[in-house]
């Protein structure tokens, strides 16, 4: 996932977007879009979220949709 779009959901709310740079057990580190660098701490993070650009699409969970 290195170098792959993401946005990341700490838990305060804030939400940031950009690039994975590295991970490991401790932290995130990624880049955003301003080329600024953010280094979160695993116990910060709220949601992580991705496209997995392999084309599958689930099925909804939703009974509508």
């Amino acid at each position: 996932m290195l170098k792959h779009p993401l946005n990341i959901v700490v838990a305060n709310g804030n939400t940031i977007f950009g690039r994975l740079l590295s991970a490991d057990a401790t932290q995130l580190i990624v880049k955003d879009t301003r080329d600024h660098r953010h280094e979160i701490a695993v116990g910060e993070l709220y949601e992580l979220v991705y496209d997995d650009n392999s084309g599958v699409v689930p099925p909804s969970r939703h009974a509508t949709l």
